[in-house]
């Protein structure tokens, strides 16, 4: 029996059949495409249809401090146990602008645009979430 071998030990039969496995073809390629085509279509087509977000909410200690318009540029003091923390209102966003905790993580989180988002300063018991335009609708009920 005459069988070559490589330098490994390996026959070179056995490495011509590992290798036929590793080669990247064209429908390789044109899979690999294909699913970056379809993630990249729904990223596009799913954000149009996000609802707009109108309110902001701010609360302090479990405690609501209040419901702000996103279209009125303003800005919004709060006390909390360390100091008096500022949020802003601009361009349909908020952000915490000045903040009394030692880290300032949520200074550093910058605005936020979208419903559903939220900016939390823990050490001065700090909320701030977007809402959405309707107030008070239930969105579904559990038993």
């Amino acid at each position: 029996m005459n069988v070559s071998t490589s330098a490994s030990g390996v026959s070179l039969k056995k490495a011509k059949h590992r290798t036929r496995f590793l080669r990247v073809t064209r429908w390789d390629i044109a899979v690999l495409c294909a699913l970056a085509t379809l993630a990249g279509l729904t990223l596009f087509y799913a954000h149009p249809f996000k609802s707009k977000a109108k309110r902001v909410w701010i609360s302090e200690g479990g405690k609501t401090i209040g419901y702000y318009n996103l279209n009125e540029n303003r800005e919004i003091r709060v006390k909390g146990p360390l100091g008096i923390s500022v949020v802003r209102i601009y361009n349909g966003r908020a952000a915490i602008v000045k903040a009394p905790c030692p880290n300032k993580i949520c200074m550093k989180m910058g605005p936020i645009p979208d419903r559903g988002r939220l900016m939390i300063c823990i050490p001065n018991r700090l909320v701030v979430e977007i809402k959405g335009a309707s107030k008070g609708k239930t969105d579904a009920v559990t038993r």
